[in-house]
């Protein structure tokens, strides 16, 4: 019970922006008000599929809570077909019908989750964590499966960790600064080298055992932080940030760093750590098998 009690707590903690799809106003507000108890932001309230799909691609929520049942010729599990061919947005429905028909209906769309109405504030902090991390399971094998293709790919080296480190933190809701770079050990077993990178501020080189990436590289462990703190010996004048150093090994050697940088005050998550060490294997993988 104290270990539901923790993960039920954790859950609120981290706050997303959710769009409530839902035609009584009333009921709407009253999900708002749930959904901001729980720490999350409501960043709008549609009414009708129509409005749902226009305020789904200008606002780009976190979420969508979609009520089944709404005003207009569109119901909401039309609207959520209709999103999801343009955006890839966890969608958890709402209704108070549970009828076969609408079930199968529901089903065919592959939600990420069901809510019953009436539900409670637990029925929303379960369902909602449940989404979420379905929906970074789906992102983290289909970006493992595109990393598997990219390497295969006809083009130099620098190019495929370019497009790599792009499509990694490409994933909804797991970095919160699309910035990371990404090293590989060459002739010199003891400098780290620059060979992707998604910003100019990246150091170009690192020697192993300094600042966080050398030591994730010298102690093949993952190193984080989440802000500039002692360890963080090179660029002391940056914008704060945080750190995942995730060592690429193959076979017990450390052939570079994957570094990703998070806001300052980031929380360590070991589902992003295991989910950035399965990246780092399948580079060390490919520069492995390329030897």
């Amino acid at each position: 019970m104290e270990q539901t009690s923790n993960v039920l707590e954790g859950a609120m903690t981290s706050g997303i922006n959710i769009l409530v799809v839902e035609d009584e106003i009333i009921t709407a507000r009253d999900i708002e008000a749930k959904l901001k108890k729980l720490g999350h932001g409501v960043v709008g309230i549609a009414s009708s599929g129509e409005e749902a799909i226009q305020k789904a691609a200008e606002l780009m929520p976190d979420m969508i809570l979609m009520d089944i049942t709404l005003e207009g010729a569109m119901d909401g599990i039309e609207a959520s077909m209709e999103i999801d061919k343009h955006q890839n947005v966890p969608i958890i429905y709402l209704t108070a019908h549970t009828d076969l028909i609408t079930l199968h209906r529901a089903k065919v769309t592959e939600p990420h989750g069901y809510i019953v109405k009436p539900f409670t504030q637990r029925d929303l902090i379960i369902t909602i964590s449940m989404a979420l991390y379905k929906h970074r399971m789906e992102m983290k094998l289909k970006i493992m499966n595109q990393m598997l293709q990219l390497f295969l790919q006809p083009i130099s080296l620098e190019e495929k960790l370019q497009q790599a480190l792009e499509m990694i933190v490409s994933i909804p809701r797991m970095f919160l600064q699309t910035r990371g770079c990404i090293y590989l050990i060459e002739n010199d077993p003891n400098t780290l080298i620059c060979k992707a990178s998604l910003s100019k501020s990246e150091c170009p080189t690192v020697l192993v055992g300094q600042c966080l990436c050398g030591l994730a590289a010298s102690s093949g462990e993952v190193v984080f932080a989440d802000k500039m703190d002692k360890r963080h010996t090179l660029q002391q004048d940056a914008t704060p940030h945080g750190h995942y150093c995730v060592p690429i090994r193959a076979e017990g050697i450390v052939l570079g760093v994957l570094n990703i940088l998070v806001r300052d005050g980031h929380k360590y998550d070991a589902s992003e750590e295991n989910i950035l060490t399965a990246y780092a294997n399948v580079i060390a993988n490919a520069l492995h098998s390329s030897k």
